[in-house]
């Protein structure tokens, strides 16, 4: 199924308020049925390599439940594993009227995604990835010669051990600076 598809399945359902079957429809519109380079295989490695638990960074963490070797992609989006939102999109949503649901959306969506510089868009990751929490000694990253789609140990991840990302090594995203308070502050 693509991305599209799937967007108009989830705005088409009248259990969603109003205003977010619009957003859905939104995301359509803007991509389309293009070709990212999603990790085109059924498994995403972070099903085989990671569980999420309590942290004590913050909130839930990701954790190895496996030895994780370095160099080693723990993490290869599939297609169903993340939306993409445009700037556009994104500059749509902070400037419509918001209703209670709403607003928790944009927070989760704030709270949950990366920039992707090669996309100019936001990657919400719908999967696990997302309690993926930071560390200036992180030991998870993206690899220079992979996409944004993905996340490489940088070393021997262990049983158990928190599975970390610098934030700051990120990219920057100007359109999104004002938003900041949903991000951690070595981002900026």
């Amino acid at each position: 199924m693509l991305l599209s598809d799937f967007i108009r399945f989830l705005s088409s359902s009248s259990n969603l308020p109003s205003d977010i079957s619009a957003t859905l429809a939104l995301t359509c519109s803007a991509f389309g049925d293009i070709n990212f380079p999603y990790n085109k295989t059924s498994i995403n490695p972070i099903d085989e390599y990671t569980e999420v638990k309590q942290s004590k960074i913050h909130g839930l963490g990701l954790f190895a439940k496996k030895l994780i070797p370095k160099g080693t992609i723990w993490w290869h989006a599939r297609e169903r594993d993340v939306l993409i939102i445009t700037k556009d999109q994104f500059i749509t949503l902070t400037s419509s009227i918001k209703s209670a649901q709403m607003e928790t959306y944009m927070k989760i969506l704030l709270t949950f995604s990366y920039y992707e510089r090669d996309l100019d868009a936001l990657i919400f990751c719908l999967d696990n990835s997302r309690y993926v929490n930071h560390s200036s000694n992180a030991n998870s990253g993206s690899d220079e010669d992979e996409t944004g789609f993905c996340s490489v140990a940088q070393r021997d991840i262990h049983i158990g051990e928190e599975i970390t990302e610098d934030y700051s090594k990120y990219t920057f995203c100007n359109w999104l600076e004002e938003h900041k308070g949903f991000f951690d502050p070595s981002c900026w």
